[in-house]
């Protein structure tokens, strides 16, 4: 059985909902950034695949990304776009130690999240 990615995105949420340990807000918010990425990237790399696409192996982030960017279908365009800055905030995440990380912006990516999720089921 494959892993569900949708389940990604649900921790996301639950990551910002249900902190448990206050002095470690950051670190969930963090994490549910990361999430909200990870959950949409593997969806749309999966949707691929299924179309029959090989997936590079070397920068597979940026051939997903370029992949949906040059689409002639415009709403595969609007994936691409939310792709492109749910990859950035990933990256400050998971990686910029002074990046300001707080619940406005964990909020952000998720609902881009969800909303990809909502398109990428259409593409289906």
């Amino acid at each position: 059985m494959s892993f569900n990615w949708e389940s990604y995105i649900k921790l996301a949420g639950d990551l910002i909902n249900y902190q448990k340990t206050p002095n470690i807000k950051e670190a969930y918010l963090r994490s549910s950034m990361s999430r909200s990425y990870y959950g949409i990237f593997c969806i749309a790399r999966n949707l691929l695949k299924r179309r029959g696409l090989t997936i590079k192996k070397i920068d597979t982030h940026r051939f997903v990304r370029e992949e949906y960017q040059n689409s002639t279908n415009r709403i595969e365009k609007k994936v691409a776009k939310d792709l492109s800055r749910l990859w950035k905030e990933r990256k400050d995440a998971d990686y910029e130690d002074i990046a300001v990380i707080n619940m406005k912006r964990a909020k952000t990516a998720l609902y881009l999240s969800r909303r990809t999720l909502s398109i990428l089921k259409k593409l289906v």
